[in-house]
């Protein structure tokens, strides 16, 4: 026996470039270079593989619900339980798809599909559907519709990753357990959206620069169940999005939302069970934008945060006219509260949007007003 029918009787294979791979066996596969690779086996491990598939469509597994931006599928398409990709490079409209599957392991994966393709024509970087278990982990994924999309999927986690120049970054609907942190997504439409899910943890997350004004989302929260935590919305047009219909239960804490244009905009009816406690709103042009679907009040429990500028321990209003007048007009009328005058107009005409009963100090803006305080000593000092 040679050394070739050695490997193979061992489960390790080495295959070479190939127009598509199939692998249909279990075992584990060394330096595949492919423009479509398919695993349909279990127990199989591909390690230190290159794919590069174009601008490739193909029919989705019958039964398999379609997702609606086309094309849906991969270029890597999974399959079967305990199942490892890793150090696979993906350079295709679509990147991984992973369905019907369980015990996926998708680690140090860096994925780019067409740049010069719009995002509404491009695939899927990471597409998760109907699996469990799954793991990614240290992916780097750049210019798909979302760079990372799961739906219907039980145990999912997500650390590590990047994910830039997509319609979404992160992406996860009708999915339960899910674990996202340690990652960062910028410059896409929506840097993180989870829809209609339970059990979810989201820490350590960073969404940034996400500015196209149609959606600019930070983070897009919708009838969620779970816990988001030290995490940063930094310069988006809302940093927050949280949307509910009285089934949800989420508590947003310990973050930073920082420079978006909405720090946070509340949409829907009866936000009983959405807390921001403990997180610092700073430099926002509105701190927060209500949609109330016909109330004029939220339910929302705002408790221990820092509001820019605010230096005491004292209740905390957020009064504005402009949160009115913005969300009477679906955000076209955003531009006027960039206007010097707002702060004055809003004094005058606006309303309590929301109270926090126990804010604490804004400690970084206590010297400025220090210097403030002493400026009159200063200049009658000065004076004799």
């Amino acid at each position: 026996m040679g050394l070739r029918g050695l490997l193979l009787l061992i489960g390790i294979a080495a295959v070479s470039q190939a127009a598509a791979v199939v692998i249909d066996k279990p075992g584990v596969y060394y330096g595949i270079s492919a423009e479509r690779l398919i695993i349909n086996a279990s127990n199989v491990a591909v390690f230190n593989t290159t794919v590069k598939g174009g601008y490739v469509e193909a029919a989705l597994p019958q039964g398999m619900t379609a997702y609606r931006i086309k094309p849906a599928m991969g270029c890597v398409v999974v399959t079967g339980r305990n199942i490892t990709l890793a150090g696979v490079r993906v350079n295709c409209s679509s990147g991984i798809l992973v369905f019907n599957s369980s015990r996926v392991r998708i680690e140090a994966v860096t994925a780019q599909g067409l740049a010069d393709l719009p995002v509404y024509r491009r695939g899927l970087g990471i597409y998760i559907y109907n699996s469990s278990d799954v793991l990614i982990s240290k992916a780097d994924l750049a210019y798909f519709h979302d760079c990372i999309y799961a739906e219907y999927t039980q145990s999912l986690d997500i650390s590590g990753a990047s994910a830039r120049y997509c319609r979404y970054g992160a992406h996860v609907m009708f999915s339960k357990g899910v674990r996202l942190r340690e990652s960062s997504f910028s410059d896409n439409y929506v840097g993180v959206a989870l829809m209609y899910s339970d059990d979810v943890v989201v820490s350590d997350v960073k969404s940034s620069g996400n500015r196209e004004w149609s959606e600019g989302y930070g983070f897009l929260l919708a009838e969620l169940r779970g816990v988001v935590k030290n995490c940063k919305a930094v310069d988006n047009v809302h940093g927050f999005y949280v949307m509910y219909w009285g089934n949800t239960a989420l508590k947003i804490t310990n973050c930073t939302v920082e420079g978006n244009y909405f720090g946070v905009t509340l949409r829907g009816r009866n936000a009983t069970g959405v807390e921001f406690i403990g997180n610092a709103f700073r430099g926002n042009v509105v701190q927060v934008m209500h949609i109330g679907l016909g109330e004029l009040s939220t339910a929302a429990r705002f408790v221990g945060n820092v509001w820019g500028g605010h230096v005491t321990a004292r209740p905390y209003q957020y009064i504005s006219v402009f949160s009115d007048l913005m969300s009477a007009s679906e955000g076209a009328l955003a531009f006027l509260a960039a206007s010097p005058s707002r702060f004055a107009i809003d004094s005058a005409m606006g309303r309590v949007i929301i109270v926090d009963e126990a804010p604490r100090p804004d400690q970084l803006q206590t010297p400025a007003l220090l210097l403030l305080a002493l400026l009159p000593l200063v200049l009658i000092w000065k004076s004799k």
